[in-house]
């Protein structure tokens, strides 16, 4: 979306809400506290040299990991990594990559399933960027992956041998769907850091409270 600078450090995303600026700053000085609305960009008037524009959140924001977790394809699988230099388990390369864009999620995949927003584990309910989380039936959670979109996801898998996407519709696919029981949207801040600052703190005390992920046991590519 294009935008427009004008004075008093105001910036316009567009030619139309340019012209509500212009219309909400001629009204700044008659009118403390008006407001204005052009499509779904609301803007505040909240005195004689403030200007205020509230931009919706644009969806599908988690995908911008995604060109980052590509960097990583082929990246060896190693039990325990956490850096394509050492390889990547599971949820070593889901932390590096999100650490990367500011998000600090905690250690394991279990832990992992407690941050963020909590979605639907549907498919269906899925964006591009969403972490998904597998178990074997009857055991706790044991594998997280990214979600990539047009049902693949992107992960760093022990039968896969390395840093991978796979499609759900393969064979090999369709062991991960059938295991898929959560799923979660995260973001910088927030529950996530809280997490990882409880699993920091257990490791200063010398608690073991999660064991690392073990490789998936999905049939060979």
């Amino acid at each position: 979306m294009r935008s427009q600078f004008f004075g008093n450090g105001i910036v316009a995303p567009s030619q139309s809400v340019a012209t509500a600026v212009l219309c909400a700053t001629v009204l700044c000085a008659s009118e403390a506290g008006a407001q204005l609305k052009v499509g779904s960009v609301r803007i505040d008037v909240t005195g004689a040299r403030s200007v205020a524009i509230a931009m919706p959140t644009r969806k599908g924001s988690a995908a911008r990991v995604l060109p980052t977790a590509e960097r990583y394809l082929g990246v060896p699988y190693r039990w325990g990594g956490t850096s394509p230099r050492t390889g990547f388990d599971c949820s070593g390369f889901v932390q590096y990559v999100f650490a990367k864009h500011g998000t600090r999620l905690p250690r394991t995949s279990r832990e992992m399933a407690s941050s963020g927003t909590r979605l639907r584990p549907a498919w269906s309910a899925l964006q591009p960027g969403d972490l998904v989380m597998f178990a074997e039936p009857g055991e706790r959670i044991s594998h997280v992956a990214i979600y990539a979109g047009r049902r693949r996801i992107i992960h760093a898998s022990g039968s896969g041998r390395s840093v991978r996407y796979d499609a759900l519709d393969t064979k090999r696919g369709r062991w991960f769907a059938r295991r898929l029981v959560s799923a979660r949207r995260v973001s910088s801040g927030g529950k996530a850091l809280v997490n990882d600052l409880l699993a920091r703190h257990a490791a200063d005390l010398g608690v073991r409270a999660f064991q690392l992920d073990p490789p998936d046991k999905a049939p060979p590519p």
